[in-house]
This record gives structure tokens, C-alpha cells and sequence, in this order.
């Protein structure tokens, strides 16, 4: 029998880690840096000159030279400190002055992060230096520091976490009450001390004035580019900066030394201010008005988004019959030499589909006399209805304001000091409680447009007006012009009735029994240049 193959020995490759090397803490040269963290909240046990004198007594009592004393304000312990304003700059292999030791007077003013603890330990041991937490007793030149820090570190983040429930809570219970807990409030609110303590939230009448002047002009059809010049013209504190002042009005320090922000009005802004259904629940805007400005800064951004603020005088209202697409402009250039030799430069402007695919271009000259001329012979002596739309109601506004006016009444009923006024108040109370419950059982109205007419007719309402102006009157009641030329040569044009036109042009039903949709085709209107005429003879769909 023979022996056995004896088995290969199998050799691993040894790998090495990517870890830095530990480069040992040598005292000689030694230079502190002290830092100072602090959040939007604090207490004396945790504010920046308590924080600056226990690293500063630390520096002195092991005689360690300061190089320098860093703050981070207003910075939450949940950002990486290579990333916080003032201690990034020294957080690096070319800091402003070199240093050896990082002092903090806790491991929470430094991180509150397992992760970022553990990365900047590691940072800090690849480069000679050392970090030292006062509080907790930690020098990370010691063997036991990186099992403290990753502990304390760990209860630093749990701590975070149970900060920010209670936080969360106490605002829940605070918004429950009536109270107003400190956070942002909406534009055209203001916080008001309450005289037993608290703070509930009033109106703010110089925000009321400028959200009242934005609703008329949102109203009048202004446009909210309109809107936020005339906030500037007129120096107009935005959202931000407001709440700024106010705070400042708060804590009694004076207002023309606030250092405002760079937050200025912007079209998104508005609107957002103005849609904001909160001015309603205040009482500052009625629904019916706030309804109404949201309908017109929705049909103007219909507009933009249909072409209709082009500069020409059927942008918008010129579409494709196919794809219901608004027609592209475009101005074709032709350089002609005449006979003499002289340059002649002639201009053409058409109209075409923005797909390309629903037919060639059309001239405008050919295109829009035509449009103008069918529009006269439909609707010139229909008469003109206005639209106001009538928005459902629930009578949420009145029975918002009394149920206010309740919590500012039952709050003076542990104030009250006798038996008497607690009876008194009790009984304005239940009236506005049967108040309440009769305005909720009104019916509800369920709103919708109404058909407001008018003593003009269409000839009359079009006549002093301009092209721009006869353009977006069309597009405000959703009048557009369908009109297509076929590649066989034929056409197809019409007038395409508006939405709800059966309530605001009854007069158009013979129109409409002629035709098969909501289009009145008046193909038979087109003209024709003479050199096309015999050739392309107009069809009706």
C-alpha cells in the first residue's frame, strides 16, 4: 500500500488594516484649545461663560497654555463637529495655530454621536494629540478613554432622544390648550402673554394690513410678481424677519438693532402666505375671500403654463385641435436680393404645433384675421357674464373665533376670586358653547360658480380694449381657437366653448346642436391667399 500524497500547506496572505496608526500624546510643546458648544435652548449649567471658565481653570491648573477659545452658538449636538462653524477650521492638518490638547468642559458639548465620538478620537490619536472632558474625567491618551467615550457617548445620544420626545410632547400638550409654545407662528400672528402666565397667540395688525392689502390685489387679478414689488417698493418686512422683530419686542431689546436676515419676499412666499389656511381659523381672511384668491392665482398659473404671457397677440389663445396644445410662435427671417442689387430683408410669423406632428406651420396673417373675424360672428351680441365662484361653507370661521373667545373666557376661571365671578364666567361660557352647537347645526352650503350677468355684450365688451388685454379676457373665461392645416391641404378651425359656457352663453345652443363637440367650426371662414385658393379648399369635420 502505498503512502499517502502529503497535503500542500496552504498560505494566507496577511492583510493589513486601514487604520491609522495610534501616534502617542508627547506633553512636550503641549498648546490647549478650548471649545464651547451651545444649543438654542440652555441653563447657567451650560452656557458658553460657564463652559469657557472650567476649560480655561483646567488649562491653568495643569499649566497648559491657551492657544485659543472656540464658540459654536446656537449649533445642535447632532451636527459632525468637523462641520460646526468655528471648530471646523481647527479640525484639520493646517489649523490657524497648531495645538495639542482639545479641552471641552462635557463629551455632550463636543458630540452627542457614538459614531462622530468614535471618528474623532481616531482623528485625534493619528496626529499626537488628545482630547480632554472635564466633567466625565477623560484624557484620550489613556487606554480606558475610547470605552468611556463610546459609553458616554451612547447616553449623550439617548439623552438627545428623550430631550426631543419631551420637547415634542410638551408642544402637543401646549397646541391641545390653546398655547403658543414657542415655535414659528403664522404670518399675521403674533405671541401674547397671558397675565396668569403663557402665551396664547393674537393677531399681529401690522402683518393683518399688509395680508389684507395682498388679498385685494390677488383679487383684482394682480400678478404675484406685482405683489412682491410692491412689498419691496414699500419695504415690507418678510415672514422671517418679522418673527425676528417680534422676538426682539419680547425680550424688551430695541427693535432697530435687530441684524435682519437676507430672507426677502419671493412669488412662492405669497402664495404660500396667502393659501395658508390658518388666516382663516384666525379670522383674518373670510373662506369666501381666501377661495376666491386661490382661483385667481390658480388661472394665472394656468395662463403661464398654457404660453398666454407671450408678447403676442394670440399667445395662449391659439391651439392644436388634436393635442389641445397651445400654438409655438416663430418668425422665419428671409434675406432677398432685388433686381437693382439692394438687400431686402423679409419677416414671416407662424404658427405651428409644439409636437411638429399635427400638420405644418400656418402664417399668423393668414390665421389670425380669421380667428377675430369667427369670434364677432358667434359671440358678438351674446351678453357678457362676470364668474364669482361661491366656495362651500361650513360656518369652520365664525365657530373657529368662538371657540377662542371660550378658551380666553374659561381661562379666568382659576383667577377668579369669588364663588360669584366663577358663576359668571361659567354662564358667559355656556352661551358661547350653545352658540357653537347652533352654528353647527346650520346647513352646510355646498358652494360652487355662479353666472353673474351683465348690461354689455361680447362687441361692446371687446371694443376699447387692446390686443393684450382682448387676449387674456379671452383666456380668463377660457376662450381658445382650434385651427389646424392638414398636410392634404384641408383645414379645420373653430371656436372651442369654455368650460360652463351652457350657464354663461345660453345663447349658443344652436351653435351647439350644429356641432359635435363643444367646438363651433368655422372652417368656411378661412381665407385663402389667391395662389392657394383653388387648391386648398377648406373642410369641415
Amino acid at each position: 500500500m502505498s503512502a499517502p500524497t502529503p497535503r500542500k500547506r496552504r498560505r494566507f496572505k496577511k492583510q493589513d488594516s486601514e487604520r491609522p496608526e495610534v501616534v502617542p500624546f508627547i506633553p512636550d510643546g503641549d498648546a490647549a484649545l478650548c471649545y464651547v458648544r451651545q444649543s438654542h435652548f440652555t441653563d447657567e449649567s451650560t452656557s458658553g461663560a460657564t463652559q469657557a471658565r472650567d476649560t480655561h481653570r483646567w488649562a491653568n491648573a495643569y499649566g497648559v497654555p491657551i492657544v485659543a477659545t472656540v464658540e459654536d452658538l446656537h449649533v445642535s449636538g447632532d451636527l459632525e463637529p468637523e462641520k460646526r462653524g468655528g471648530l471646523k477650521a481647527w479640525l484639520s492638518d493646517a489649523p490657524p495655530k497648531p495645538w495639542k490638547t482639545l479641552i471641552v468642559s462635557k463629551l455632550d458639548r463636543l458630540v452627542r454621536n457614538v459614531v462622530d465620538a468614535l471618528r474623532l478620537l481616531e482623528w485625534v490619536r493619528a496626529r499626537g494629540k488628545r482630547l480632554i472632558c472635564i466633567a466625565e474625567g477623560i484624557d484620550s491618551s489613556n487606554s480606558m478613554a475610547e470605552f468611556l467615550i463610546t459609553l458616554i457617548a451612547a447616553f449623550a445620544r439617548m439623552e438627545r432622544e428623550r430631550m426631543r420626545e419631551r420637547f415634542i410632547d410638551a408642544k402637543a400638550r401646549l397646541k391641545e390648550a390653546g398655547r403658543w409654545g414657542g415655535e414659528g407662528h403664522v404670518y399675521g400672528t403674533m405671541p401674547v402673554e397671558l397675565p396668569g402666565g403663557g402665551w396664547i397667540l393674537g393677531l399681529d395688525q401690522y402683518a393683518v394690513k399688509v395680508l389684507h392689502s395682498l388679498s385685494k390685489m390677488a383679487r383684482e387679478g394682480k400678478m404675484l410678481t406685482e405683489m412682491r414689488d410692491w412689498l419691496t417698493d414699500n419695504k415690507v418686512l418678510a415672514p422671517r424677519n418679522r418673527q425676528m422683530v417680534l422676538a426682539a419686542q419680547r425680550r424688551g431689546e430695541d427693535v432697530a438693532k435687530v441684524q435682519l436676515k437676507e430672507h426677502g419676499w419671493s412669488v412662492t412666499v405669497i402664495r404660500r402666505v396667502l393659501a395658508n389656511p390658518d388666516l382663516v381659523e384666525f379670522g383674518i381672511l373670510e373662506p369666501a375671500e381666501q377661495a376666491e384668491i386661490i382661483a385667481r392665482l390658480d388661472e394665472r398659473a394656468m395662463r403661464k403654463k398654457r404660453g398666454s404671457n407671450k408678447p403676442y397677440g394670440f399667445s395662449g389663445v391659439l391651439v392644436c385641435p388634436e393635442c389641445l396644445e397651445p400654438l409655438w410662435h416663430r418668425i422665419a427671417h428671409h434675406d432677398r436680393t432685388l433686381s437693382d442689387g439692394r438687400a431686402v430683408e423679409y419677416q414671416y410669423n407662424y404658427w405651428q404645433c409644439p409636437s411638429k406632428k399635427h400638420g405644418p406651420a400656418m402664417h399668423a396673417e393668414q390665421i389670425e384675421p380669421v380667428a377675430e373675424q369667427a369670434f364677432y360672428r358667434i359671440f358678438a351680441m351674446v351678453p357678457v357674464r362676470e364668474r364669482v365662484i361661491l366656495p362651500p361653507t361650513t360656518h369652520a370661521n365664525e365657530i373657529a373665533k368662538l371657540e377662542r373667545e371660550y378658551g380666553k373666557i374659561m381661562s379666568g376661571v382659576a383667577r377668579a376670586k369669588s364663588a360669584t365671578d366663577r358663576g359668571r364666567i361659567m354662564k358667559d361660557g355656556e352661551k358661547i358653547l350653545a352658540d357653537i352647537d347652533t352654528l353647527r347645526a346650520l346647513p352646510i352650503d355646498p358652494g360652487g360658480v355662479q353666472w353673474v350677468p351683465t348690461d354689455r355684450t361680447w362687441q361692446e365688451e371687446l371694443a376699447g380694449l387692446s390686443s393684450e388685454d382682448r387676449r387674456l379676457r379671452w383666456l380668463e373665461l377660457g376662450f381658445t381657437f382650434a385651427v389646424q392645416k392638414r398636410y392634404d391641404g384641408s383645414w379645420s378651425a373653430g371656436w372651442r366653448l369654455p368650460d360652463g359656457w351652457q350657464e354663461s352663453m345660453p345663447e349658443l345652443a344652436k351653435w351647439y346642436d350644429r356641432n359635435t363637440g363643444a367646438t363651433v367650426d368655422v372652417a368656411d371662414l378661412l381665407i385663402q391667399p389667391p395662389a392657394e385658393q383653388e387648391q386648398l379648399k377648406p373642410h369641415q369635420d
